[in-house]
């Protein structure tokens, strides 16, 4: 901290002595006018009177009637010059024209011109500053500068500088691993806007590595079955003589390499939308129709072989802005969710949302989901009971998928009840500004 207040001091004296002559100069170009015109005004009446006394006086004699008759009642220095010792410039010159006398050194010096041949001239000094003036002058600035710097400076600086070292040590212990550090300032700091960005990053990054573990921990979990199966089918497979058999468990085990390729996929797909909050999204214009009629044709075949009819239905916007790529992501991982556990029928509808929002509805007439449910169903690897579980397939992360793709696009997912007796699956997200 002392390096610090001694910066700030250094920086302190030489910015003082700096603005102090720049207001300085200022002052004198500025208020030159004014400063002239008062100090005529503070001297004429004396200047007269001398001149009035020493114009009788001849020439010849005006020193030694200076010396005796007036310097003895004056505390201004007076002293005659002879007219080759004043050379007016052409301001000057214009001065005497105007009855004006000369004023020189800052307004200290006055020059006056005297009658008679030859050519004289009165000069008057103000008597200079006592010695103890300049040393008052240089005690009162030194006294300034130190209170201010060395008191008030300091009085700032080490509120500033706790808050630093916090801030600090909050850095220091978070990069040892204790996530839940979380820096704090006094609501008067001047520093608390940098604290509350360090406390948002330090929750970001626990939320993400938080996240991270439970999902590498599922992931750890979901991998053990598949992988399991495959040790147990190889060790078969090498017992095993008949070769009807040994096809069919050469054909479980590309099934269960299917199913950890699908999970690997769907992991690097839920990877890959994981974007910083106010990250940038490049949306496009879609129409509806188009969009909602191609989800439907990839999925009824699997909806004709469940015996599942899809259906949109009419109304709703034309147009919408989204990003393209990853709102058919979503919008498909829903669809077949939605087929995966109909009895039935599903149907998929587009519509207006709030203020000038939309939202994105599948239906369906299954089981339906347990409201206490609903919420975790969300996260990576959640399956609920046997009507949305293992055996209807998938790997447990498209609706994670679909959460994620809803919060890029600054909306949201929730799970209602359905008009057609199962789940409503509504994605919501407001109206992106069109590009300028």
């Amino acid at each position: 901290m002392l390096k610090f207040l001694l910066r700030l001091f250094v920086v302190l004296v030489v910015g003082t002595i700096v603005s102090t002559q720049v207001v300085n100069r200022a002052a004198e170009y500025l208020f030159d006018s004014i400063t002239a015109d008062y100090s005529y005004d503070a001297v004429r009446g004396q200047v007269f009177a001398l001149r009035t006394a020493l114009d009788p006086v001849p020439p010849a004699g005006r020193e030694t009637y200076l010396e005796t008759a007036l310097r003895p009642h004056y505390g201004l220095e007076l002293r005659l010059l002879q007219a080759d010792e004043v050379v007016p410039t052409r301001g000057e010159i214009t001065q005497l024209a105007a009855g004006r006398f000369l004023m020189r050194d800052d307004y200290r010096t006055y020059i006056a011109p005297l009658a008679g041949e030859p050519r004289q001239w009165l000069e008057i000094r103000l008597p200079a500053d006592p010695p103890i003036v300049n040393w008052i002058v240089v005690v009162a600035y030194a006294f300034v500068i130190l209170l201010l710097g060395l008191i008030l400076l300091a009085l700032w600086v080490w509120p500033m500088w706790r808050d630093l070292d916090a801030l600090r040590q909050a850095a220091l212990r978070m990069a040892q691993g204790d996530l839940a550090v979380r820096a704090r300032s006094s609501r008067f700091s001047g520093l608390r806007h940098v604290s509350g960005a360090f406390n948002h990053m330090a929750e970001r990054i626990a939320a993400l590595i938080d996240n991270q573990r439970s999902l590498t921990n599922a992931v750890s979990h979901e991998l053990r079955t598949p992988v399991a199966r495959l040790s147990f089918e190889l060790d078969m497979l090498r017992a095993e003589a008949d070769p009807a058999r040994r096809a069919s468990l050469i054909g479980d085990m590309q099934g269960d390499v299917a199913e950890l390729d699908a999970m690997v996929a769907e992991l690097l797909v839920y990877a890959r939308l994981e974007r910083p909050p106010g990250g940038a999204l490049a949306q496009e214009d879609v129409d509806v129709r188009d969009w909602l009629g191609e989800a439907c044709a990839q999925h009824e075949r699997d909806g004709a072989r469940r015996g599942v009819a899809l259906r949109v239905r009419p109304g709703g916007p034309a147009r919408v802005r989204l990003q393209p790529r990853d709102m058919t992501r979503a919008l498909g991982n829903l669809v077949q969710n939605a087929v995966r556990h109909a009895r039935s029928q599903v149907e998929i509808a587009l519509e207006s949302h709030g203020q000038g929002g939309y939202a994105l509805i599948v239906d369906d007439d299954g089981p339906g989901i347990d409201v206490a449910d609903r919420q975790r169903l969300f996260e990576p690897f959640i399956r609920l009971d046997e009507s949305r579980g293992r055996d209807t397939g998938g790997v447990g992360l498209g609706l994670a998928i679909v959460a994620r793709i809803a919060a890029n696009h600054g909306g949201a997912v929730q799970v209602l009840d359905s008009p057609l007796g199962g789940a409503r699956f509504m994605l919501t997200w407001p109206e992106a500004p069109a590009p300028a």
